[in-house]
């Protein structure tokens, strides 16, 4: 018997974003970081997961559910975490080029 699983676009979509930014916060941290913020702690835990970053996450009393503190250690990022970002950024912008004008290009 196949499972089905149903997702919600919309949540997953907030998730991705929310999880991309506190990895762009990660690239900048000197490591090891001590997170203890339980919303930190679930974005290490999807980063992890998502083999974005190296961290930590101790199982038990600390890190329940509904709770306002945890505790994760981020040990630093992975290629892959940094490949995400790089893709995640602007693009390159065009070098400029002497002699031609804008509407040379139409």
């Amino acid at each position: 018997m196949r499972r089905i699983r149903r997702h919600n676009r919309a949540h997953t979509f907030v998730e991705e974003a929310m999880s991309l930014e506190y990895l762009a916060r990660l690239e900048n941290a000197h490591f090891p970081l001590l997170v203890r913020k339980a919303s930190d702690v679930d974005q290490v835990r999807v980063l992890k997961a998502a083999e974005c970053i190296t961290a930590s996450v101790p199982q038990g009393l600390l890190n329940m559910p509904f709770e306002d503190v945890g505790e994760a250690v981020v040990f630093g990022l992975t290629e892959r975490g940094e490949r995400v970002l790089r893709a995640a950024g602007p693009p390159p912008e065009p070098p400029l080029q002497r002699g031609r004008r804008p509407a040379d290009d139409f």
